[in-house]
């Protein structure tokens, strides 16, 4: 009988403690991905200096931090752990407070985006509420819009058109540009600044998007995911309020 007992017990004994480690095991991963169920953060890397492009990751050891970020914040391929960049290179220039992510990093530095197979990648800079600002992240999809003033032929109620130039666009890279007195006094990003868009177009689109930026102006919206791409049939004076 006393065997018995010193069986149960010692089981249960050895059940607690299987218990106990299966919660400091997942205790400690979420730990290490830096999730944070009490208020919504997550680990990120976070640049507290502007960093240079050629810059080995080892070397960026004084001008980064691992730090918790609104998880709405941080996008897809931020850098969570070193192991991820580790002897990589920056390929790209970086703002004070931007997130490092892994396409900002590669092994050689002579890559520094991943175009699809048959695609350009074209870099166009917008203000910020133009550009819907920090939300479109690398991966992203959006359209965009174009607005001409004193179309060449067309009647006084006509000459000024905004339009859905494109849709369904991938973007490759979303990086803040400071204007250069902002950068020279160190100050940080605020709403007068303006974003750097790398997209992921065809000759086609190139040129459209060229045209467009050289003699009208540019907006952008944020596509859902999966989204079929949009259709629009353009504004004038005449039409605007139809």
């Amino acid at each position: 009988m006393k065997r018995s007992k010193i069986v149960v017990v010692g089981g249960a004994v050895l059940a607690a403690l299987g218990m106990l480690l299966s919660y400091l095991y997942t205790a400690g991963a979420k730990s290490g991905a830096g999730e944070s169920v009490e208020d919504g953060t997550v680990a990120a890397y976070v640049a507290t200096a502007d960093l240079t492009v050629g810059t080995v990751w080892e070397d960026l050891a004084g001008s980064i931090v691992r730090r918790q970020v609104p998880a709405s914040l941080r996008p897809p391929q931020a850098i969570t752990s070193e192991d991820q960049a580790k002897g990589k290179t920056l390929v790209r220039s970086m703002s004070q407070g931007e997130i490092l992510t892994t396409v900002q990093f590669n092994a050689t530095g002579a890559e520094s985006l991943k175009i699809p197979a048959g695609m350009r990648a074209l870099t166009i800079s917008l203000p910020l509420p133009q550009g819907v600002g920090d939300y479109i992240q690398p991966g992203s999809k959006a359209e965009i819009y174009t607005t001409f003033k004193g179309l060449p032929g067309a009647a006084p109620q006509d000459a000024t058109l905004t339009q859905l130039l494109l849709s369904d666009i991938t973007v490759l890279a979303n990086r803040r540009a400071l204007s250069a007195k902002v950068q020279a006094e160190g100050a940080a990003a605020d709403a007068s600044g303006e974003i750097l868009l790398t997209l992921a177009v065809t000759i086609d689109q190139a040129e459209r998007i060229i045209f467009a930026k050289e003699n009208g102006a540019v907006w952008l919206t944020l596509m859902n995911s999966g989204e079929p791409a949009g259709a629009g049939t353009g504004r004038t004076y005449r039409t605007a309020l139809a």
